[in-house]
């Protein structure tokens, strides 16, 4: 596991074995999923990834994502397993100089404490982020929407969402917008442009690394 950090690999149907097809999809996945932290324009992604081929085992899965997150780590991306939803392995993919930058904002810093949440390094925060979500996947407790902060989500957002569930909000997205709509949809427009952009290069033969690197540049 972990070839399809420095090619291209085939499409799922084409792959020769289960193991080879589960890879692919998982790269796939990533790609989708991911893309705007890939292209170091977001935070951090939370997504889940479930393997169509039904010859794969839960092993194998398990090594697909731990192979992945050494090589992320290496390239300053971290990757980690929330639990399972649905069938799906959750899993967070973030980027450590993007997160301590939204530290860097006294506001964030205020609402980070105010939600009982460490606001004093992005490792501490996201560890703690984490200890949420897995808690949530494991039906222990609600959502924590503050995650939305580290998605990329603006703050005023994040707040509106917590106080009414997205009653008051004045429209809608990849979030509930509670500022200016116009703004908003330029946002949305241009995270759609990243988007489609990194899935671009990956479909011409751009590997997985040298999307990392790109956005390190």
């Amino acid at each position: 596991m972990g070839r399809g950090f420095d090619v291209c690999l085939a499409r799922p149907e084409d792959a020769a074995t289960c193991e080879e097809c589960l890879e692919s999809e998982f790269v796939a996945c990533l790609v989708r999923q991911s893309g705007l932290v890939i292209a170091g324009v977001k935070p951090a992604a939370v997504f889940g990834f479930r393997p169509r081929a039904s010859r794969c085992q839960d092993d194998m899965v398990s090594r697909a994502i731990d192979a992945y997150a050494r090589r992320f780590a290496a390239e300053g991306v971290m990757m980690h397993l929330l639990g399972e939803r649905g069938g799906a392995q959750m899993l967070v993919v973030w980027r450590p100089r993007l997160v301590a930058k939204l530290l860097e904002s006294a506001s964030n810093r205020d609402f980070l404490t105010r939600r009982a949440l460490p606001a004093t390094g992005a490792d501490a925060l996201m560890r703690a982020l984490a200890e949420r979500m897995i808690a949530c996947y494991a039906r222990h407790a609600e959502f924590p929407h503050e995650v939305g902060l580290v998605l990329g989500y603006p703050l005023e957002d994040v707040e509106g969402f917590i106080a009414d569930g997205g009653r008051g909000s004045i429209a809608r997205g990849r979030w509930r917008v509670y500022g200016d709509p116009r703004v908003a949809r330029k946002r949305f427009e241009r995270l759609e442009r990243v988007e489609r952009h990194v899935r671009r290069l990956y479909s011409e033969g751009v590997p997985m690394r040298e999307l990392l690197r790109m956005a390190a540049a």
